[in-house]
């Protein structure tokens, strides 16, 4: 007659073996998925070795004279094309200012219309 003991040591013994098995092919998957995010990371290094390599040939002196001197004719600068710095419409600005004797006054904005508002 076989001892419980015995039956008890055969079902840990398979559920083991089933759990080695399980855990098996998860390694393997977990590699292949390894390998192929390797090989993905290696094209992608390629192309940027290839897009470089395009930038650099673009980007090469006399052809960017040639491309300037077709599609940006310029002239000489004008007195007329020279404005003062409060001509230009800069967005609202804040404004702030510390005096030692008054201490810190509070932050104001100026707007367009140069009105200040608190």
């Amino acid at each position: 007659m076989i001892r419980f003991s015995n039956i008890i040591w055969l079902a840990v013994i398979v559920i083991a073996a089933f759990m080695l098995y399980k855990v098996k092919y998860e390694v393997q998957s977990l590699k292949n998925q390894v390998a192929e995010a390797s090989h993905e990371l290696e094209r992608e290094k390629q192309a940027l070795h290839v897009v470089a390599a395009e930038w650099a040939y673009l980007n090469r002196p006399e052809r960017l004279q040639k491309l300037a001197m077709k599609y940006l004719a310029s002239s000489d600068m004008t007195v007329n094309q020279i404005a003062d710095i409060e001509s230009i419409p800069f967005p609202n600005q804040s404004v702030a200012s510390v005096d030692p004797e008054e201490g810190v006054k509070p932050v104001h904005y100026v707007t367009k219309e140069n009105r200040v508002m608190r």
